[in-house]
């Protein structure tokens, strides 16, 4: 039974991208979610837990030929960010599980929970998304690395129940090192406590491909 489960995950994986939709250029994964970004700027979404799919076109309203750069889906699989390249230039979308429509981003022309979205200038941004009205509720800086700034290539954050409130775990990910921050509070107090202390940090050997950036 198992076996057959993934021979027919991929035999649907690869008639959607032969579909008109063009070649995978970039994939992303999360709970039981796969995320498909095409070279005709095609993203298309499958959940195994439930079995169902759909398709966007980012294509739509942008002159020229589209390509998906990335994809990024958060570890619930519920909040999907897209990056479109084009030849008008680069747009940046969000979409949740539940939504039928992209909500462009703009140009970081940045309620869901809080999303950080890792830069290549070595910036942290946090967003929220308000799920029902559709709308972006705000965008702030959280952090920036100064003294040895890099891309972050990978972000994971977790949160656990503590008597006194929520306790955040942040692990951020540059070619060189992994960062880790900890704190009770809400996010914006927890990265405003590192200016004035360390930033635990171990180092990484060799260079990680820079794949889990937003191009922005």
């Amino acid at each position: 039974m198992e076996r057959g489960h993934h021979v027919f995950s991929v035999d649907l994986l690869e008639r959607y991208a032969t579909k008109g939709c063009g070649a995978i250029t970039c994939m992303a994964t999360g709970n039981d979610v796969i995320v498909l970004g095409t070279s005709k700027g095609w993203v298309i979404r499958h959940d195994f837990g439930v079995g169902d799919s759909y398709d966007i076109d980012l294509s739509i309203g942008r002159p020229g030929e589209q390509s998906i750069h990335k994809v990024f889906v958060d570890p619930g699989g519920s909040h999907c960010i897209a990056n479109v390249i084009g030849s008008s230039g680069a747009d940046t979308y969000y979409t949740h599980a539940k939504w039928k429509k992209p909500r462009i981003l703009g140009k970081l022309k940045a309620s869901t929970r809080e999303i950080i979205l890792g830069m290549h200038n070595g910036q942290l941004y946090e967003m929220a998304v308000d799920v029902k009205d559709k709308m972006e509720k705000y965008i702030k800086l959280l952090f920036e690395l100064k003294e040895l700034p890099e891309a972050f290539t990978g972000l994971q954050m977790e949160t656990t129940s503590v008597h006194n409130g929520i306790r955040f775990y942040v692990m951020a990910v540059t070619p060189t090192r992994l960062y880790s921050f900890t704190r009770i509070g809400l996010l914006e107090t927890i990265f405003a406590s590192y200016v004035d202390r360390t930033v635990h940090f171990m180092e990484l050997p060799g260079e990680i491909p820079n794949r889990q950036v937003p191009y922005l």
